[in-house]
């Protein structure tokens, strides 16, 4: 009665959809979240096969699914242990045998902030390459893969968490401004 579907491959569908209005509404997608689109293609050339924008994903930000002919992250585990096993290098085994399409939601915050640093600071920006990469490193980890070196990710996770505490104290250092010349303003109001 029920037919098994794999969620991780690329172009999941449902019997009760129809299919020519799926396929217009991601081309809709693709074409209103092209600037995203391309920049993630450039700055993920050679990880992904491609980057699909989909409505998809409801929680997160994005996903890697295995084409239709694609092996599993188990199978390709399971693969490179052999190989290691044989006597051969696990140093990029797989190479682009076997890239992932990275299926993106153009709804999730923190795609729409990555959109927003594209248009505002340009494709050549260290900070949306940074992004990028960290969003494709936590889809691959998030969908069962390795990440391919970890102390890079945690460079720029630790990165990101000095932005965001710089960001912070920022923000409290001009409330306490505010807050001290308000204060000024009171008292001169008092004299």
């Amino acid at each position: 009665e029920f037919k098994l579907v794999d969620v991780s491959k690329e172009g999941l569908s449902f019997d009760d959809e129809d299919k020519e209005e799926r396929k217009k509404k991601e081309e809709e997608l693709n074409v209103d979240h092209k600037a995203v689109k391309d920049f993630l293609e450039g700055a993920l050339a050679g990880k992904v096969q491609k980057v699909q924008i989909t409505d998809l994903l409801s929680d997160s930000p994005a996903a890697l699914v295995q084409s239709a002919y694609g092996m599993s992250p188990t199978m390709q585990r399971y693969m490179k242990a052999q190989n290691v096993a044989a006597g051969g290098s696990d140093d990029g085994m797989m190479g682009s045998f076997n890239q992932a399409v990275l299926e993106v939601n153009p709804t999730h915050p923190i795609v729409l902030d990555l959109e927003r640093m594209v248009r505002s600071q340009g494709e050549e920006s260290d900070e949306a390459k940074d992004f990028a990469v960290l969003l494709y490193d936590v889809a691959a980890l998030t969908s069962g893969y390795e990440i391919e070196d970890s102390g890079d990710f945690a460079k720029r996770i630790l990165s990101m968490m000095t932005i965001k505490s710089k960001s912070d104290i920022r923000d409290v250092e001009v409330e306490a401004q505010n807050v001290e010349q308000e204060h000024v303003e009171d008292n001169h109001e008092n004299v």
